[in-house]
């Protein structure tokens, strides 16, 4: 067993080391509450497979002792406090699959040497500060699965380099700052499982490209200010569980397209300004759990009657998010249905609808 020992400095000043073994697949050095740790001596460790540096207090840190780590498939950097930081040295880790930049206060970022990580599958950059990203480097990387982004401060992003990446699974960008944002490179991402956009500042948005992505299952984008949207595009994703539209300031809503959605599970439409809403469409969502219209956000829906027919088809219905004022109603026909969806037959018992 060949040892190597590396240096590091923690909070309080004191110069320590802790041993490496160079033939061991893992090298952990989390959790040392160092703020400096100096890895020249690991460029001799050339089979180290997965480097751990987590959960220090590190600000700033030199990876270009990783350059001959060409083995190196996981790289963990996440809860520090880098301020600075550059990717030189990863070029030459050309077995990359995972590298986690995320809980950080990165607030740019230049990702060029990952255009040589041609293996990369997971990029974590969630937590940081980032107001602008330059993703072209990721262009090269056509194995990407998860693109984590979310909860930094990024105001504007294109897209376009992510058309290469057609095995991408996950794209995140929650949490950040967007005004508008080009969906047309997800044309090519019909892997494409989930998508966040919530929690963002747009005013409007493009679904059309994601038509071309079949297994889609979540589609977040409500907390935006987002005033029209066509839901056409989703006919197509008929792996769509869930849709999450709250929070914005759409006037209307046609719900028409997700009747081809059989798999939704739930649906949030609260937080709104809608003031009616045709449910029919819901009845060939027989799958679906969840259902919001109105959740008590500070700006709500302002439905006076609600037609909830449609909903008696939901068997599975359990979740229902109704204003106390609104009028329900429901076909006459459908009272002595077997089967009747739990959160209708709650409603059935507070004598909440009327039928006609």
């Amino acid at each position: 067993m060949n040892r190597i020992a590396v240096t590091y400095e923690t909070k309080d000043g004191a110069i320590r080391q802790i041993e490496v073994d160079t033939d061991g697949r893992i090298v952990d050095l989390s959790r040392l509450s160092a703020v400096s740790i100096n890895l020249t001596p690991l460029a001799n460790a050339v089979g180290i497979e997965e480097l751990q540096l987590a959960s220090n207090k590190l600000k700033s840190i030199d990876l270009r002792p990783l350059s001959k780590c060409a083995r190196l498939q996981v790289l963990n950097l996440t809860k520090n406090k880098i301020q600075q930081l550059s990717l030189r040295g990863l070029e030459g880790c050309i077995a990359l699959r995972e590298l986690n930049l995320g809980g950080n206060e990165l607030k740019v970022l230049d990702l060029s040497p990952l255009s040589s990580c041609m293996n990369l599958q997971r990029l974590r950059m969630f937590g940081n500060q980032i107001e602008k990203l330059d993703l072209k480097p990721l262009s090269k990387c056509d194995k990407l699965e998860y693109l984590e982004l979310e909860t930094n401060h990024i105001e504007s992003i294109d897209l376009g380099p992510l058309k290469k990446c057609v095995n991408l699974v996950q794209l995140n960008l929650m949490h950040n700052s967007l005004t508008s944002v080009d969906l047309s490179a997800l044309k090519q991402c019909r892997k494409l499982k989930f998508l966040y956009l919530h929690h963002n500042a747009l005013g409007s948005i493009d679904l059309g490209p994601v038509e071309q992505c079949a297994d889609l299952t979540i589609l977040r984008i409500g907390s935006n200010e987002i005033r029209n949207i066509d839901l056409e595009p989703l006919a197509k994703c008929a792996n769509l569980r869930r849709l999450e539209l709250a929070m914005n300031a759409l006037q209307t809503l046609d719900l028409s397209p997700l009747a081809s959605c059989a798999e939704l599970r739930a649906l949030d439409v609260a937080g709104n300004h809608l003031t009616s809403i045709d449910l029919s469409p819901l009845s060939d969502c027989k799958n679906l759990e969840e259902l919001y219209l109105f959740s008590d956000h500070p700006q709500e829906n302002q439905f006076t009657e609600v037609d909830v027919s449609a909903l008696f088809a939901c068997t599975n219905l359990e979740d229902l998010g109704m204003p106390e004022s609104v009028d329900l109603v429901a076909e006459s026909s459908l009272k002595e249905q077997e089967n009747i969806p739990t959160a209708l037959q709650e409603l059935i018992d507070e004598a909440r609808i009327s039928w006609t």
